[in-house]
């Protein structure tokens, strides 16, 4: 009965008889398809607000340039008189012209998640000067009276180096190499400084006070090499472009000094201040 209805129904509107509408019959109105993705395309994750590629704030290799500023200067200076005899001194006076800015490239592999080992190569240039003033003094006898007569020779050394210094760190962070944010962290370990390049210039001026010049045989060290032990602590800050900035403050105790002799000494304490932009 009701297929015999939908026929009547279909029959009276074909004649041109008005036709109720049911609302319920309506069908509704067709819907656009979702858009899709044109094929041959892949979806990938892009970087967050820091460039952090799937959320990495330590990479696993990281490289990058470093300045170091050393709070004390590289060699102490200073002056002292010793007596040869009753008729001979001989009187030092040594003063630095080293810098205390150095610089350089630091690397890093992260071996854990919260562990990683950091080795850097830093240039430092050292140097020094030194006037050694010899004094003769001699006595002279003119009718009973003693007469006290003094000459002096001097030599003036100057000498310049470069250091290379190489410390190996096991580094310690603050959070999770996933984690967001800056954090803090601590490193130490052992470094190697080697001396390279020494170059030596030596005037000498007599009794008379002419100056010969010059002699550049280079002045050897005490310690060509010298091991030390390092111990810091700084933070890791991330940029809006990705770059981590380190700032960090090192404290290195050598074991033997470059330059010992006389009033020139190398600085066994050494602090510094570092930053570095890694990639």
């Amino acid at each position: 009965m009701q297929s015999k209805a939908y026929i009547l129904t279909a029959f009276l509107c074909g004649a041109g008889v008005l036709c109720a509408q049911d609302p319920s019959a309506q069908t509704p109105s067709a819907q656009p398809p979702p858009a899709q993705a044109p094929a041959g395309t892949s979806t990938s994750t892009s970087p967050d607000q820091s460039g952090n590629s799937a959320g990495t704030y330590v990479r696993r290799f990281s490289i990058g340039a470093t300045l170091s500023v050393v709070g004390l200067s590289l060699i102490s200076g200073g002056s002292n008189t010793v007596t040869n005899s009753t008729t001979v001194s001989t009187a030092y006076d040594a003063s630095s012209v080293s810098s205390r800015i150095g610089y350089g490239i630091t690397g890093q592999v992260a071996v854990t998640d919260r562990f990683s080992v950091v080795v850097g190569g830093y240039l430092r240039k050292i140097g020094y000067t030194l006037n050694t003033t010899v004094t003769t003094t001699t006595e002279t006898s003119l009718n009973g009276v003693l007469t006290s007569t003094s000459s002096s020779t001097s030599t003036n050394e100057d000498t310049r180096a470069r250091l290379y210094d190489i410390p190996v760190l096991v580094r310690y962070y603050s959070k999770g190499r996933h984690v967001p944010g800056a954090r803090w962290f601590i490193d130490g370990g052992g470094a190697l400084r080697d001396a390279t390049n020494i170059r030596t210039s030596i005037s000498s001026t007599d009794v008379n006070g002419n100056v010969t010049c010059c002699t550049d045989t280079p002045t050897a060290p005490q310690h060509r090499t010298a091991p030390g032990a390092v111990v810091g602590a700084g933070f890791q800050l991330i940029d809006p472009v990705g770059i981590r900035v380190i700032p960090e403050i090192r404290y290195t105790r050598w074991l033997q000094q470059t330059y010992d002799v006389g009033t020139t000494h190398t600085q066994r304490n050494q602090i510094e201040a570092a930053l570095t932009l890694s990639f």
